[in-house]
């Protein structure tokens, strides 16, 4: 089970870290409570910056908060 979850509805993401409990639904890619940083071509790390709990990621899966900016 990884660490952050990342939960895809219909106007963005909610980001939810399982280590201590930090949550964030953002609508743009500027984040409060996460990181996103090491990119590479397809993944990043996502990392909570309560914690500093980190998980690897795809970058598709950030795609909703871009749709939603979109919007």
């Amino acid at each position: 089970m990884d660490t952050i979850t990342l939960t895809h509805k219909v106007r963005g993401l909610t980001l939810i870290c399982r280590q201590c409990g930090n949550t964030e639904e953002p609508v743009t890619l500027d984040l409060g409570r996460f990181r996103v940083e090491g990119l590479t071509r397809d993944t990043a790390t996502l990392r909570c910056l309560n914690c500093h709990a980190a998980v690897t990621i795809q970058l598709h899966e950030l795609d909703p908060i871009a749709f939603a900016r979109a919007g």
